[in-house]
Parts: structure tokens; sequence; C-alpha cells
């Protein structure tokens, strides 16, 4: 992490495993801006940090702690050594030299040279570089000056770490046997006898390879790499993991507590191996939990399988060793919704699934491909996209090997990203039909309520239609309505009798009414009492009628109705009400009744009417407010629906007429204008009947005349589909033929242009490195000739001398040979990227054997420069 923060900026690290004096080392190299004394001072303490945003580069460093913990969780001993252009230094982070020195506080060494490897005169230096001599793996000054000598270029850091913690058999805690490019947390046995590495939360799941692997975990631990890893020797293959995915998806989450901005959440399918899956949670792109299951991932089924999920959760606060987040209100806010988010894309996929090919193997068994592949060159670490079907790379690849002229140049930037992402990418069709069955479960239990409470409504007066997968209880709600308006007007009471006589109703709106009785609300309305017993006393009826839009009737109603002059008023003010809603319409209707006298109705039961319709609208109220959403919706999609139908009868009408055309065109009606002739009944009714059986015939015989020709129509239309069919097929097989051909043309030509360029950077690649070596090897041969020089004088010297002169010259040649085995190693180092079967770690620095290799390095170059 220090690595890859921007204000080191590295663009390699190397990660390896080494033995110093019998000793198994960790050592960690870098290429970055390094530290001089004052920045490695504060890197050995604890608490500090002063990282901050660097070119858009977020630092993932928040403590000031990291390298201290974890270098002293891996081993009990770490030296450090940096160089940044100016100065060198070298700190040493002992809990040994602690232990023995019994020191109450921390004390860190640090010791600093300047370019020409001098050290500086002050006391405190002397004892720094003391206290590293003695209590480090390097015991004289030119060895700490070879290790500073083994980071490349002028600037970088290498970190050693030693005396690394052991289990109780004394063997490492970590596996470096089993695969010699990787590190990797040794396996256990487990409860059934076999042998594996499992977390403690992944207990009863199949564990991803990233949890006991370092290669694979470095694979997928930043969002976007920009820097590479080379692991014990071979290169990381870092990942994009929020684009390596299948069927990518994108959401969103807006927590309330980040004040209404947008956090991006991308979802797809793993096309390495499906049971690993879950939510990939990130922090300032560093990843911190990988494979977290949520929502349906976490039942015993096969939902969610599969499915991964990408976060950067930069809102979060991760634990000091950055493997978990603190377990917040937030934090389980987030872990809610996003398992909420999953579930959504998981039955969005497979709804589609199952809709395109319902009879296949489920989402989670097909075998998938990433949508897009993207690639990282190896020269500036810009990533790259590439057209689909390119999936054998090489190993190097480098952007002027980009199919796309647009960025086959390091020097362009990366590919923007949309980041103001305000809106999911994909329709959540799926979860809408689980709304509508909520509404239609609500809608059924309101229905249940009102039945129970009052009998005014029955089941015939409920008509069920469906719209966008919404069922609408029309009629319930019109009656709902109707009730809540005739409910806000208090009821009038008359002390007077009523006429029985009142004006005709000519309109519209009472016309096309189904006489039904069966669900009838009753109001009498009257002040003086009702006689015990008059068959002729007339019953007004107010009645919920269904307009039918289908049917044309032009009739007018004649309604006749006992009320006062202020009740009268108040049902007019009622039907206007009910009409201008255009929910359902009151039709007054009377009993039929011989006499038109003025009959008194009793206020009692007017009074106990009123007191049930009260009760009825207190339990109404609260329906009310539940189904007044619902009504708006309903009223418009009732608009639609009553176009739609005048449109159909507009439709029915004109084929009526066409019929009745057709009908006039073979009835023939003769007329006989004899006057002196005159024709009996009977007569006239046989004739009448021949006629319409003739007519009748005419009739049948054109039908079966119109059916045979829609038969040989249909005939030819088929012949000719199939004419067309097979024209078509002729014609689509030559074209894709050629196709075919001109598209094999064409990968050939992108094929020979990608390897010829390929090929042209290789040996531009080979020039320079040409070009480097024969450089080294005449410094190289000049210093050999220097050292054979040097070493007959020294012999000389020796014997002409006293003994302590011999002392001296004995380390002078010390020296010396210390100097050309540092050469050696650094040839070694550059032989290593020539000759990569070269094994360092089995190669004598202290004789010729790195000599010999060189010249035939030397000799092989020269004969591939001469060919």
């Amino acid at each position: 992490d220090n690595a890859y923060d921007p204000d080191v900026s590295a663009k390699q690290i190397w990660i390896d495993k080494t033995v110093i004096n019998d000793n198994i080392c960790l050592t960690f190299t870098d290429n970055g801006n390094g530290m001089n004394s004052e920045k490695l001072h504060k890197m050995l303490s604890f608490g500090f940090s002063e990282k901050s945003v660097m070119n858009g580069r977020v630092p993932v460093g928040l403590y000031g702690n990291g390298f201290k913990s974890g270098s002293m969780r891996l081993g009990k001993d770490a030296i450090v050594f940096t160089k940044n252009g100016e100065t060198m230094s070298v700190g040493l982070l002992s809990q040994t030299f602690l232990e023995v020195t019994k020191a109450e506080h921390v004390m860190v060494p640090i010791v600093t040279f300047n370019n020409q490897h001098i050290l500086s005169k002050t006391s405190e230096s002397k004892n720094s570089l003391k206290a590293i001599l003695t209590h480090s793996l390097f015991s004289t000054e030119e060895k700490l000056l070879a290790e500073l000598d083994v980071i490349i270029g002028k600037k970088g850091t290498r970190i050693i770490i030693w005396n690394l913690r052991r289990d109780k058999n004394e063997k490492t805690e970590f596996d470096f046997d089993k695969d010699k490019y990787d590190i990797r947390i040794p396996e256990d046995l487990d409860e059934t006898g076999k042998r594996g590495y499992k977390k403690q939360e992944r207990l009863d799941q199949i564990v991803p390879e990233s949890d006991y692997s370092l290669r694979a975990y470095c694979s997928i631990l930043y969002l976007k790499p920009t820097m590479q890893i080379i692991l014990r020797g071979q290169k990381v293959k870092t990942q994009l993991v929020s684009k390596s995915l299948a069927f990518i998806e994108h959401d969103i989450y807006r927590p309330k507590f980040l004040n209404a901005k947008t956090v991006r959440i991308t979802f797809g399918f793993n096309c390495r191996n499906k049971d690993h899956y879950g939510i990939m949670m990130y922090h300032k792109n560093r990843l911190i939990k990988a494979y977290e299951r949520v929502g349906c991932q976490l039942k015993a089924n096969n939902m969610g399988v599969g499915v991964v999920g990408v976060i950067e959760c930069n809102f979060l606060k991760p634990t000091h060793n950055k493997q978990d987040f603190d377990y917040t209100n937030e934090y389980r806010l987030t872990i809610a919704a996003l398992g909420e988010k999953l579930n959504d894309y998981w039955n969005e996929m497979k709804r589609k699934k199952n809709e395109e090919c319902p009879l296949a193997l489920p989402v989670e068994e097909i075998q998938k491909q990433p949508d897009q592949t993207w690639v990282q060159c190896d020269g500036c670490l810009k990533w790259r996209k590439l057209p689909d079907g390119m999936e054998h790379l090489p190993d190097k690849w480098y952007c002027s090997l980009n199919p796309d002229p647009q960025f086959r140049d390091c020097d362009v930037p990366e590919e923007p990203e949309d980041d103001d992402l305000i809106h999911p990418t994909y329709e959540k069709t799926y979860k809408k039909k689980l709304v509508v069955g909520a509404l239609l479960q609500g809608g059924t239990q309101i229905q249940n309520k009102c039945r129970c409470k009052s009998t005014w409504l029955s089941d015939e007066d409920v008509s069920i239609f469906e719209t966008n997968d919404f069922v609408v209880f029309e009629q319930y709600n019109n009656q709902f309505n109707i009730l809540l308006l005739s409910l806000k007007r208090k009821t009038p009471s008359c002390t007077t009798p009523m006429s029985l006589k009142t004006p005709r109703l000519n309109d519209k709106t009472f016309s096309n009414h189904n006489d039904n009785d069966e669900d009838v609300i009753i109001l009498e309305e009257s002040s003086t009492p009702k006689p015990s017993a008059d068959s002729d006393v007339p019953v007004v009826k107010t009645e919920c009628v269904n307009l039918d839009q289908e049917e044309k009737q032009t009739e007018n109603c004649d309604v006749r109705e006992p009320c006062s002059a202020a009740t009268l008023e108040s049902k007019s003010e009622q039907l206007s009400s009910a009409t201008q809603t255009e929910l359902l319409n009151l039709v007054v209707k009377k009993e039929e009744a011989e006499d038109d006298t003025a009959i008194p109705v009793p206020r009692a039961e007017m009074e106990t009417k009123q007191h049930n319709v009260n009760d009825v609208s207190e339990t109404s109220v609260d329906l009310g407010n539940e189904l007044k959403n619902q009504l708006q919706l309903l009223n418009k999609e009732k608009e639609m629906y009553q176009t739609k139908c005048e449109v159909l009868t507009k439709q029915v009408e004109t084929l009526e007429q066409r019929i009745l055309e057709l009908n006039n065109k073979y009835v023939k009606k003769e007329m006989c204008h004899q006057s002196t002739e005159t024709i009996s009944l009977l007569e006239e009714e046989n004739v009448h009947e021949r006629r319409l059986l003739e007519v009748t015939t005419l009739y049948e015989q054109a039908l079966e005349e119109i059916a045979k020709l829609k038969e040989q129509c249909s005939t030819l239309q088929n012949l000719k589909t199939e004419c067309s069919k097979c024209a078509d097929g002729e014609n689509k097989s030559e074209i894709d033929e050629i196709a075919v051909q001109l598209d094999n043309v064409f990968r050939q030509l992108d094929e020979c242009s990608i390897e010829r360029d390929r090929y042209k950077s290789e040996i531009e690649l080979l020039e320079v490195e040409k070009n480097q070596i024969s450089c080294q090897c005449e410094e190289l041969k000049a210093e050999i000739a220097q050292l054979k020089a040097s070493i007959p004088q020294a012999v000389a010297h020796a014997n002409n001398s006293t003994t302590s002169n011999v002392e001296d010259s004995v380390n002078f040649s010390d020296g010396e040979s210390l100097k050309l085995r540092s050469l050696r190693v650094n040839v070694g180092q550059l032989l290593a990227t020539i000759v990569p079967d070269l094994d360092l770690q089995q190669v004598n620095y202290d004789v010729d054997v790195v000599d010999e290799i060189l010249g035939q390095v030397v000799q092989q170059m020269h004969e591939i420069s001469s060919t």
C-alpha cells in the first residue's frame, strides 16, 4: 500500500523469499520515490501519517501504523534500505535489538549516506551504525551498501524481514514450496480429514483462492491497479474486477447519511468460478472484504450463485489491519441495501433468461465470457479496452499492439468512465411485478374489511380489469368514492310531506344502466311517523350503476322522488359531483305505485339509517387514505380504456353497416304493378318464402366461393413465401460464404500487422538492451582490469610490510573483494533479466562464474547482431 500511495508512485514492486546467513527472509523492493532520513524516521515511528491526495489519487494509508504492525506480525526484525536520489538511509526496527538492550522505549537506529557512500561523522550516526551492524544480518558497512545497490535506479526502497513467525513444529507459517512462484498459507486438516484452509467466517463456503494465495490476493487487491506486482520473479496478472464480469449492470445506492450522494454498485457473474461469489468491498481503491455474501446468497439454495457485486465504500471506516470494516450503523445499512439490490439483479437476470431460453440450463450454470476485455500496458501501465475475440495475448503487451488506432500510443490517456451515474442501467420489471402483487393483496384485504363492516357491497358490483399487470377494483373504488361524497354532506331532515312528482331528468349519464336491485341503499327521509301498514308507499332507491361504453342507448329515465325542496337540492348536488368524477352515476328509482299522493315518512327510521351510514364513514375514512393514491392512477387508466372502448364501438358499427349493405345486395325486392290481378295472402307468403330461400342459397354460395378464394389466396401466399425463402437462402448462403472469406482475410491481415508491430517493438527493446549490456561490459572489463592490476601490487606490498601493514593490506583486499562481489551481484541481476532460467540463489559470487556467463551472453549478442 505504501508503494501504491501517491507520495511514492512506484511502478513495480518485487516480493520475494530469500536466505541470508541461514535465515529465511521476506524481501519487498519498489522503484518509487524513496525517503530521506526524516521521512524514514516517521515511517518507523508510530502514529505519523502525512499522506494527502496527489494528482487525483487518494492514498490508502490512514493511521500511520501499517508498516510497524504489518512487519512485526510477519517477523521479529525488519531493516529498511531507501534512497531518494540525494541521500541513502538505512533504518532498523528490531524486537531482538530491544530485548537484548533491554530498552524501555522503542529505539530505531538510522544511518544516512550520501551518493558517494560516505557516512555522516556525527556521534549519533556512529552509534546507530554500530547497533545496525551488531543486531542485523549485515555485519559490515560494505554489506549495507551492497544492499542499497540492489535497488535498481537512483530511487526506491527495499525492506527485509527475518526471524519469521513459526508454529509449534518450528515451521514457518507460510508455505513456500507448494508453488515456487507463490506464497501461501499452509493447508490444515479439517473435520472430514480433507486438507484446506478456511477463514472463520467461511466455514460453510467454498474458499476462494485469494484467502490463502498471495498471488490471487494481489490480483484483486486494487479496484483499478496502477502498479505491477512481481511475486517471486513472476508478474502477477492483475485484473479490473468490475470489468471482468459477465452480464454487467450498474445500480446506485443513496444513503441518507451521505446527503443524497450516489454510490455506484456493479453487478455481474463470475466467469472464472461460479462458486466464488459475493460483494467485493473496496475502500479508497483497496480491497477490504472479498466475496461477502448478502441477501439471497445467505440462504441454503442456489439463489445468487455466481453473482459478484463491486462497491467502493469510502464512506465506511476500515479496521487497522484493512481486513474488515468497523461494525457501525452505516455499515449495517449498507449491507442491508446491498442485499436488496443484489436480489433485484438476480431476479431480473433469472426473468430475462427464462423469457429468452425457458428450457435451457439455469443462469448460474451457463458458461460465461466477460462482457469486455481489458489489458494493462507494460510500458505506461495504462488500461486499454480490446475488441471482442482477442483472447490469446502475449506475456508483455504494449499500447503499440492495440488494434484501435485511437489508443495505440502510451501518451494517450485512458478511456474516461461515467462516474455520474444517476439511475440504474437496467429496468427492474421483476420488482415491479412484486409491487403489483402487494397492491393486489392489499386491495383484497381492504375489500374483505369493507365486507365485514358493511353489507352495501356485493361481488357482482366488483369489476376487475388488468392493465400493465395492475389489477384494479373499479366498481369497489367507485362506490367507495360516492360513499365519501355522500358522507361529507349532512342529510337534511324534512318536516313536511313531499310531492311524488319530480321533473323528468334527461341526461346521457342515466343511459345504459342495468336494473339490478340486489345491492341497493334505501334512504328514507321524512319527519312524520310512518303509517303502520300501507302497501302503496313508494320507496326511494339509490343504485350504483356501471356505465357500459360499448352499448349506445339513448333513453330518458322518468324519476319520481318524495322529497322536499332542500332534499331535492341536496340530491342534485350529489348527482353532479358523481358525474364530475366520472366514477359512477346515481340512478334514482321508484317502486311502482298507483297513487300520486304525498306520503309521510317516519323520522325515526331515517335517523337510524343515518346512524348506520355514519358508522360506515368512520371505518371508511382510514380506507380512503390508503386508496387515495391508487384512485388517481385508476382514473387515468379508466379514461384510457374508455377511449379504447369508444374506438372499438365505432369499428363494430362500421362492420354492422357493411353487413347490412352486403345483405341488401342479395335481397331483391320485386314489385309487381299489375292492377287487374289480385294475389291472395297465401300466395304472397309462398312467394316471399321462396324468395327468402333463393336469397339464402345465393348468400351461402357466395360465402362458399369466398372461402374457396381465401384458400387459393393462402396457398398462393405460402408458395410465394417458400419461393422467396429459397431464393433468400441461396443468396444468403453465397453472401455468407463471401463474408466468411473476407473476414478470414481481414483477420489474417490484422494478425500479420500485430505480429509485425510486436516484432518491431521486440527488436527495438533488444537493441536498447544490447547497447546497455555492451556499455556495462566495457565498464566491467575496465574494472576487472584495474582489479587484476592491483592484485600484484597488493601482494608485493604485503611481503615487504610489517604485521600491521599486512593487516591493513588484508583489510584493503577484503574491501576490494566486497566491491567485486557487489559488482558481480549487479551483473547477476542484469543477466537474470536476459536469461530467465538463471537461478541466482545457486550462483557463487566469490568465483568467476558470473564472468564466464557474461562472456557467453556477450558472444551470443555479437552473433545475433552480426546475423
